[in-house]
């Protein structure tokens, strides 16, 4: 699968509509990313996916492997010191440190990262160091959960509950994406809804909801507002270079 991005959104309301009208089609997360990674100089933040033992458990379905396996080059960064060293130690060549504050001293032609910008205290700074690694041909691509998805929705009805990992400080909407993005001299090129291992089914009072389920599955392929994650692809923009 080649996958390249075409759509460049001029306005944000030209991508708030794409979010919610756009392709319907689901693309697996990882076959998005390393098809973008292929022949290319990668930088992979966030890159163990949790931990050493995790990334080791997903085996070729850890992504930054499969980066590495497409990849003409590929360094990682991650702040698991300990989870770092057990990973180097077994070919890989990741840096531990900062996301929000990092300065290589080279450029990449891809950046990955991968449900890692929800985690983040300072998304502006973040942004600002992964543009030092930027030029006008590189992109980056930032994958993310949607706050607007069903299953969310109905957990919280039902069960007055939100399904999100503890680590989590922020949810970030079309809206407030295409913000940051302004604000930090960044051109939105394209938008993907992908599918991830991260599934979840909802119940009432412990019981699985099976035709309710059925349900949301069939509602979110026909509305993209209530589907689970999404993908955008960025450039810098070309007056600011």
């Amino acid at each position: 699968m080649k996958i390249l991005p075409n759509r460049s959104f001029k306005t944000r309301d030209e991508f708030i509509q794409y979010f919610t009208r756009g392709s319907a089609n689901l693309i697996d997360k990882n076959d998005l990313i390393v098809s973008l990674c292929k022949d290319k100089k990668v930088l992979d933040l966030g890159c163990i996916d949790h931990s050493f033992q995790i990334a080791i458990n997903l085996g070729d379905n850890w992504l930054h492997k499969r980066i590495k396996v497409v990849a003409r080059q590929v360094i990682g960064i991650d702040n698991l010191e300990e989870d770092v060293l057990q990973l180097n130690k077994k070919g890989y060549n990741i840096i531990n440190t900062n996301v929000e504050n990092f300065d290589l001293g080279q450029k990449f032609e891809v950046i990955i990262a991968g449900d890692i910008i929800e985690h983040l205290s300072n998304i502006g700074m973040f942004l600002n160091s992964v543009k030092k690694h930027m030029d006008t041909n590189s992109i980056l691509v930032i994958t993310t959960p949607n706050p607007f998805n069903l299953e969310q929705t109905l957990s919280a009805i039902l069960n007055n509950h939100i399904n999100v990992n503890d680590q989590h400080t922020v949810w970030l909407s079309p809206h407030n994406f295409w913000e940051l993005c302004e604000r930090h001299q960044l051109s939105i090129l394209d938008l993907f809804w992908i599918d991830t291992r991260f599934h979840f089914v909802v119940n009432w009072k412990g019981i699985k909801l099976i035709i309710i389920n059925k349900l949301i599955n069939i509602i979110m392929s026909k509305r993209n507002i209530l589907k689970r994650d999404f993908a955008v692809i960025m450039k810098i923009q070309e007056d600011t270079k």
